[in-house]
């Protein structure tokens, strides 16, 4: 198995844990993924949502979601204004993106880092597209 290297900024170092979870969360955020943008309703901050390219240069909408336990359980991806093709691999039954196992989570992890695994799995999904479907068929 191949060891990949994580960027220390997605996540939570001893310096962080010192300060407010979601100021911390909102600095990595704006440093990493400036068209990111956090979704509040009731006063509470939801959910982080925004676009990603590509390097077949198209464009996801990304929305992840924040469980009411956060940072102990791991956010969700979902994929917005997009149909993602039924036999697609690394997908939840409930259509979230499956970038890492829930018990692979640590609370170590960031929404940044999430981000860059949203980045990861779409631009993996066109390659698969490339691959996989016939061309009169893909979205």
């Amino acid at each position: 198995m191949t060891n990949i290297a994580i960027n220390r900024g997605l996540i939570f170092l001893e310096n962080d844990l010192s300060r407010d979870r979601m100021a911390v969360e909102s600095e990595k955020i704006k440093r990493y993924y400036p068209q990111f943008n956090f979704k509040a309703s009731k006063g509470s901050i939801k959910a982080v949502e925004g676009y990603l390219k590509t390097a077949d240069e198209n464009y996801y909408r990304v929305r992840i979601e924040i469980p009411s336990n956060y940072p102990y359980n791991m956010p969700l991806i979902k994929l917005l204004e997009r149909t993602i093709e039924p036999d697609c691999p690394h997908r939840y039954s409930s259509g979230n993106l499956c970038v890492m196992k829930p018990e692979q989570w640590t609370s170590n992890y960031s929404l940044a880092y999430m981000v860059s695994k949203a980045a990861i799995w779409v631009n993996k999904y066109d390659v698969w597209q490339r691959k996989s479907c016939p061309p009169l068929t893909c979205i």
